[in-house]
């Protein structure tokens, strides 16, 4: 009987396989062609995931590392990625309408936090009309108008480093960071923290508790089911760290309307929470209460993150390079001045080799290492098809190290900006924030907020770091970061005669 039913068991999960491989032999006969590593039944190339978090980069290495000009197929699990390196393919399918839609693997993203514009898919009938909402309340106009801030917390910072003058190696993200969380409150959520207080030690905990735990699950398809995932220490983590952060932004939207009804809202700067919350108020059916919290707890943990990785990666590339540090330095000593001011735009402007500088940390450092797109209808790419169904994985990370397109891929390289190689590339080999209807809406105030921080920095210390860019161990969450810390040493500036 034992056997008769071992038997019928057998025949029950062969027959479940083959009609799940029945249901996919469009997708299957679509990439026979293509390149990919070899996979096992069910769980494709998952298996090259199972591994600790922080060594999650080391693996996408080894699988992106051999995406050359043609389409390349992954498979996570029953999820089929097709990974694009071409910069002539990536330009069809990033500026196309047909491809703003995320992958459903974002949807562990959404329940961290919620459909906001990062996480939510432009099949999200809200998406495209919270982006045209949003976009306008960050937009030059409002980067000037927080100016001041900028300058004034940015100073701040350089204060607090003061200790580490002429000290041993110390993580200068842990000085920039808990910075950055008082600049982001201050201009999105019109709340003034004190760095000693509570409130500010836990938001700088949760946000890149709440991005960790989001890659975690996106990548480990075992964490999928939420019937397994409710049981896993992660959960727990995850609702606890969200119960901080929605009190955080909920006592934020009650001190807008309280600000509002007031009237207390300066004249030259009006947080980004003022102007959403009286949009709520007039517009109730376009933008409501929950889609509030939503994307203000995203532009928060988005916008923080990035001011705080790439000013220290800056920082560090500035103390390994130091022949960059004095072209950068000596910039600002001609257009600016030795002695620490307030930075306008004008002055922004006119920092050319700066400006180098930072574009090529976000080449070395994009935000998004990795982004997918989901094709809903069966899309042809040159000799290939892309399968309905298929995401397109976009390997920002490994473009931007391309050999094919940059001189020095490896290295922290400036010169790779210089305006006659910059002519020479394909605008789709270097995409920092993105491209296209999915492109980063925050792009202008984050170039401009690091490089005023940058310049104040830069005016007050010399940096010293130890090693190159390829001796760095990286690790991936939604973002690439130092396994050991942004480490440096910094010295008080002397500056020589002009």
């Amino acid at each position: 009987m034992m056997i008769i039913l071992l038997i019928i068991t057998a025949v029950v999960i062969i027959t479940m396989i083959a009609q799940f491989y029945w249901s996919k032999r469009h997708i299957y006969r679509a990439v026979a062609n293509m390149e990919g590593p070899k996979g096992l039944p069910i769980i494709g190339n998952a298996l090259e995931f199972f591994c600790a978090t922080e060594d999650i980069h080391d693996r996408l290495k080894i699988i992106f590392a051999n995406v050359r000009q043609n389409p390349m197929r992954i498979w996570l699990g029953t999820h089929l990625l097709i990974a694009l390196k071409n910069p002539v393919h990536l330009e069809k399918i990033m500026s196309s309408q047909k491809f703003s839609y995320k992958h459903e693997l974002y949807k562990f993203l959404e329940s961290l936090s919620g459909d906001g514009l990062v996480a939510a898919s432009g099949l999200n009938p809200k998406y495209r009309v919270h982006r045209r909402i949003i976009q306008p309340m960050i937009d030059i106009k409002f980067v000037k108008s927080v100016l001041h801030i900028l300058n004034e917390q940015s100073q701040n910072c350089m204060t607090k480093m003061e200790k580490f003058i002429d000290g041993d190696n110390f993580d200068v993200v842990k000085v920039i960071g808990p910075c950055s969380v008082v600049i982001m409150c201050e201009i999105l959520l019109g709340r003034k923290l004190d760095m000693e207080s509570a409130n500010h030690k836990h938001i700088c905990h949760s946000i890149p508790r709440l991005l960790h735990i989001g890659i975690t699950r996106m990548l480990k398809i075992w964490l999928h089911p939420d019937f397994i995932y409710n049981w896993h220490p992660l959960k727990k983590e995850q609702d606890k760290t969200l119960e901080t952060l929605h009190k955080f932004i909920n006592e934020a939207i009650i001190d807008s309307y309280n600000r509002r009804k007031m009237k207390e809202t300066e004249k030259q700067f009006v947080p980004v929470i003022d102007s959403m919350t009286e949009f709520v108020d007039n517009y109730p059916d376009m933008l409501n209460a929950e889609d509030l919290r939503i994307q203000l707890l995203t532009l928060l943990s988005a916008s923080e993150d990035t001011f705080s990785i790439i000013t220290s990666f800056s920082i560090i590339c500035f103390g390994m390079y130091p022949e960059y540090q004095t072209k950068a330095a000596e910039e600002i000593q001609k257009l600016i001045g030795e002695e620490s001011r307030d930075i306008t735009l004008e002055d922004i402007y006119g920092l050319v080799y700066l400006d180098m500088c930072v574009k090529d940390i976000m080449r070395l450092f994009p935000i998004a290492p990795v982004i997918l797109r989901k094709n809903f209808e069966d899309y042809h790419l040159d000799k290939w098809i892309i399968p309905e169904g298929a995401a397109i994985a976009i390997p920002i990370y490994f473009l931007h190290r391309d050999p094919m397109y940059w001189a020095n891929p490896e290295h922290f390289h400036p010169d790779h900006f210089l305006p006659e190689f910059v002519q020479k590339r394909h605008p789709y080999t270097y995409l920092p924030f993105s491209a296209g209807p999915r492109g980063c809406i925050a792009k202008t105030m984050a170039n401009i907020q690091i490089k005023l921080f940058l310049v104040k920095f830069l005016q007050l210390y010399e940096v010293e770091a130890n090693g190159k860019v390829p001796d760095l161990k990286l690790r991936t969450d939604i973002s690439v970061r130092p396994k050991n810390g942004y480490n440096c040493k910094i010295k008080r500036r002397l500056w020589k005669s002009k």
